[in-house]
């Protein structure tokens, strides 16, 4: 039995992954454009205010606040506040 170890042989995972997802071939995506805001993080920032608003957390409602308002302006959150919503229930 032929044994691969841990690591090698793998598929790469994150971001280069996600890349590669959904294509056909074809030349790698332009890197020079902003990731396109998708109703998914709406939907989470969402639902983490209304926890947020239960357990008090004022910090983390204000964080959610600001991330609904920039994605109804069409513009893309801030990476910081991205990351303590999706944090927010681990």
């Amino acid at each position: 039995m032929n044994a691969i170890p841990f690591g090698k042989g793998v598929p790469a995972f994150g971001k280069q992954a996600a890349q590669g997802f959904g294509r056909k071939g074809g030349a790698a995506p332009d890197q020079s454009e902003a990731p396109k805001q998708d109703g998914g993080t709406l939907d989470t920032a969402r639902t983490v205010l209304e926890a947020a608003n239960d357990f008090k957390d004022e910090a983390t409602a204000a964080v959610c606040r600001r991330v609904i308002e920039t994605s109804m302006k069409g513009e893309q959150p801030a990476l910081s506040d991205l990351r303590i919503i999706n944090n927010y229930f681990q």
